[in-house]
């Protein structure tokens, strides 16, 4: 199965919420091994099968998920450890154990660690102490910093290497080959456009193309490792308060990405594989995030459009998808509907995968209506098993051009009610 994004946990079912709500009252009533069994079944992704326990009487034993990365532990009747291994070394050096010391510094819950010759990081508590919320926390920063530190650790430092403690599953080569093909193309593409750009006049412009091209392959191509790690940095040297003119700002993210572009085809095939995981990287976000960013961004189309850069005019429409998809944990809706956007801006790629039906023909410019408004009205049924005053009225949709359609999309988008 082709899969698109990164894993979020924004957002559970109803049954998920139960799960929780049962852990908390057990561990209020020191029924601490029942209320970790719920813990666990709330944690469990059924569709992904990203955590395994098994309870023995007063012991738990556990694997949770989370990219590459294995993380294992277990609860008795005193303590719940759980740790992670991140790197390999055959002699101790002092500039990995300084780094290691310095993030230290950075974790709330958890403690980076040697144990023989492995790096690792850990997480022990008193049972008495380790309530459901405070696991859950404790766990997320043990499991995401250790699937983010293995790359980065190992990339700055020669002595270390991969424990082989991972959980990846590699992409069949035909997949790896179109992804690897788009992500040249779409980067090749957005240096050619800007280049007939003035930086100074299209300074907004060239942000839109640049930034959109990042959330693009960080969705769509869905890399991991250093690839993954490359976009992220981009994307917070763009947004950091540091009163820089956008103008460097632009010139800095092209940079990176002709940074990123020139990485060798095997080295970004390595980061291309599929992994599972249990905590997501970005927060829970509103809808109401989604409706500040569509207000801040939407007025900047008009002019494009009036002067007839019509493809600047669809890049601002993606990038309220995309960067929605890589900055938030979206409601389910909003997600799907946003991954229905891209699906039909670039119908090209999903035709390559072979993944799902033709929304669009770029040849003919025709859409697929009556299959565009299904998949709609599919989304927003299903959402309303939590939200029941969910609507989208789809007879508001424009399909005559591109840009009007993907207007009337964002337009009916806006006032979703979340209300549960």
């Amino acid at each position: 199965m082709i899969t698109f994004g990164r894993f979020s946990d924004s957002y559970k079912p109803k049954q998920k919420i139960e799960f929780w709500n049962t852990s908390e009252k057990l561990f209020l009533e020191k029924n601490y091994m029942e209320s970790y069994e719920a813990f666990f079944n709330y944690l469990r992704d059924d569709e992904s099968n990203n955590v395994s326990f098994k309870r023995d009487g007063s012991r738990i034993e556990f694997e949770l998920l989370q990219g590459s990365k294995i993380v294992k532990g277990f609860i008795d009747g005193n303590k719940v450890e759980a740790e992670a291994d991140i790197a390999e070394f055959e002699k101790m050096s002092v500039a990995f154990m300084r780094r290691l010391m310095e993030m230290n510094y950075s974790l709330y819950y958890t403690r980076f660690a040697m144990k023989d010759n492995r790096i690792c990081i850990k997480f022990d508590s008193a049972v008495a102490a380790a309530p459901p919320r405070k696991l859950y926390y404790a766990w997320k920063e043990l499991a995401t910093r250790a699937d983010k530190q293995d790359d980065l650790l190992i990339d700055d430092f020669a002595m270390l290497r991969t424990t082989g403690n991972t959980a990846i599953e590699v992409l069949p080569e035909a997949e790896r080959e179109i992804k690897y093909n788009f992500f040249k193309s779409w980067l090749d593409n957005t240096m050619k456009r800007i280049e007939g750009l003035n930086e100074d006049a299209f300074s907004g412009g060239i942000s839109y193309l640049l930034l959109n091209t990042a959330y693009k392959i960080d969705y769509l191509i869905a890399p991991e490792g250093t690839l993954m790690n490359e976009l992220e940095k981009m994307s917070w040297e763009y947004f950091a308060k540091d009163n820089k003119p956008y103008v460097e700002k632009n010139r800095k993210m092209k940079e990176a990405l002709m940074k990123i572009s020139a990485i060798p085809k095997e080295q970004v095939i390595e980061d291309l594989y599929r992994v599972k995981s249990t905590f997501g990287i970005a927060n829970p976000a509103p809808h109401q995030a989604v409706v500040d960013l569509f207000n801040n961004n939407l007025n900047n189309v008009k002019w494009y459009l009036d002067n007839n850069y019509i493809d600047i005019a669809v890049v601002i429409y993606e990038y309220l998808a995309t960067y929605s998809l890589f900055s938030y944990g979206l409601p389910k809706p909003d997600a799907k509907l946003f991954h229905l956007l891209l699906n039909i801006t670039n119908q090209d790629y999903f035709t390559a995968l072979g993944a799902g039906e033709i929304l669009f023909d770029s040849a003919s410019g025709k859409f697929s209506e009556q299959l565009i408004k299904s998949k709609i009205d599919a989304i927003i049924t299903e959402g309303k098993e939590l939200y029941p005053e969910l609507k989208y009225n789809t007879d508001n949709l424009k399909f005559d051009t591109m840009t009007n359609f993907l207007r009337s999309f964002i337009v009916e988008m806006q006032p979703l009610n979340y209300n549960s």
